[in-house]
């Protein structure tokens, strides 16, 4: 518009004294817009830069507000330091009070204080309702995003943790922890979020079954320098179960973490088992035989996902890809195991930090070779991963890491895919015992490429471990859960809930 108007002033405005008066007031505009202009990318500058700051507010400033609100707060501190916490009390509190339950298993931290404000609720109301806390994502140990994230995880927890009736976690050493912490009269449960126990799915079968030639093989272990001789948040779960006297689960919330896709964990023992208030016979049921193989993806699995033939090495990876999963040291063991392939099955593959991996590979010329695929049905997990050769869990050390046993540890291993795993203790421990795979030093890119080759040398060893051991009886979902449904039903007793 500025343009034209100075056109204008050419062509209409002749007479001189006009045409100066016309250009004086188009500069005024001119300078006018340009100081609007200036001060409107300035204050968008700032905006960006606070709300930058807003996701990790870490400064100064922020740590005074957030002790000042420790201190005068105390119990309720986390309302202020989280209020995303009260967005999931008015999205999911209705919905539990609606479905009257006289159990609730809340899994996650985030999802706890839900849970435990209804069941306020509904004994202010005349009921009872019990609640299990399920900390299988070991939050206290997780690295908080800040101090005001920390602040509130603990407000939050020394809030809620201790009206809970029982805490269900994923390995005895956090059991061992929140039991210290919480001073509680019940201890943890240590039940694993593992996949349900099926036959070998069907294109599990040694290499050689699948027409793996020997030389393909070796190619791969030679570019290692090894001679030829197995399911709500960050990502807190935010998902609440609630059991009725009649022993139906019924859904009483979502998930915000996108890995409950891929390995959420069942609330029943399987499809069709018996109702939580014959515990006895619910678990006599799961523990007499295997349920059938799952059916694998229309699309084949993650071989045929990958359009990929069974002579070509492929190793695969299910689950996120933050930076401290150790992803980057498999691209970057790319060009060192020649036609190996790798496959990641991620939540979002549009996610930055999947773009930043395959940039990471076409920058090393191994683009081809890095596979993204989305993720699939929960019951599926296994047999879909099943056609691969290896699984890898490349984990960087954190206290988290150090002590539980990853859910795609058992996928990989119900999927009978030996394991390429990081020195990190627990699973570490695990592979060394069973046999069904090898250790890398973290964020060793070298060792890595060593653990990679040495088991693709000989896969039916390795295949053969899980066998050979029987970890796979205790590692599923069949003997996991025989626990849990004594714990709901000594729970529902208390309360008077009785069949």
């Amino acid at each position: 518009m500025l343009r034209t108007r100075e056109a204008e002033l050419s062509v209409r405005y002749r007479p001189l004294s006009r045409q100066a008066v016309a250009r004086a007031i188009h500069v005024a505009a001119r300078l006018g817009h340009v100081l609007r202009g200036t001060w409107t990318r300035l204050r968008a500058a700032q905006y960006e830069a606070a709300v930058r700051r807003r996701l990790t507010p870490d400064g100064a400033l922020d740590d005074v507000v957030t002790a000042f609100v420790g201190l005068t707060a105390r119990r309720r501190a986390w309302r202020r330091l989280d209020p995303s916490l009260l967005d999931l009390e008015a999205a999911y509190g209705p919905v539990l009070d609606a479905c009257r339950p006289h159990l609730i298993h809340a899994r996650g931290r985030r999802s706890l204080g839900v849970a435990v404000r209804a069941a306020v609720r509904a004994e202010a109301a005349g009921r009872t309702v019990k609640v299990v806390w399920d900390a299988t994502d070991c939050s206290a140990l997780t690295p908080a995003a800040g101090r005001r994230a920390a602040a509130a995880r603990e407000s939050d927890e020394r809030a809620h943790a201790e009206q809970a009736d029982a805490v269900v976690t994923a390995c005895a050493a956090y059991g061992d922890h929140l039991a210290a912490r919480l001073q509680s009269a019940r201890p943890p449960l240590v039940v694993l979020n593992a996949p349900v126990y099926a036959d070998a799915p069907a294109h599990a079968s040694a290499p050689e079954a699948r027409g793996r030639s020997a030389g393909a093989a070796a190619r791969a272990s030679a570019g290692a320098g090894v001679s030829a001789a197995p399911r709500a948040t960050a990502g807190a779960g935010v998902t609440a179960a609630a059991t009725t006297a009649a022993g139906v689960t019924a859904a009483a919330g979502a998930t915000a973490s996108a890995r409950a896709i891929t390995s959420a964990r069942p609330v029943t023992p399987a499809r069709g088992s018996a109702p939580v208030r014959n515990v006895a016979s619910a678990r006599a049921e799961a523990m007499v035989a295997p349920v059938a193989a799952p059916p694998v993806t229309a699309r084949g699995g993650v071989r045929a996902a990958c359009g990929l033939g069974p002579d070509v090495p492929l190793l695969v990876h299910s689950g996120g890809v933050a930076p401290e999963r150790g992803l980057l040291t498999a691209v970057e063991a790319l060009p060192k195991l020649y036609d190996l392939h790798a496959a990641f099955v991620v939540p979002d593959p549009g996610d930055e930090r999947v773009r930043l991996l395959a940039d990471r590979a076409g920058a090393l010329g191994v683009a081809a070779r890095l596979h993204v695929l989305p993720y699939t049905t929960p019951e599926e997990v296994p047999a879909f991963l099943a056609s691969a050769d290896i699984g890898v869990v490349p984990v960087h050390h954190l206290p988290h890491h150090e002590v539980t046993l990853a859910t795609r540890y058992l996928e990989y291993a119900h999927a009978r895919l030996p394991v390429v795993v990081s020195d990190v203790r627990a699973m570490a421990a695990a592979t060394l015992a069973t046999g069904n795979g090898e250790v890398f030093r973290a964020a060793d890119t070298a060792d890595f490429v060593r653990a990679v080759g040495a088991v693709l040398t000989n896969l039916p060893r390795y295949r053969r471990a899980y066998e050979r051991s029987g970890v796979l009886r205790q590692w599923c979902w069949q003997t996991q859960a025989g626990p849990l449904l004594a714990l709901y039903a000594g729970l529902l007793d208390e309360a008077g809930h009785r069949a």
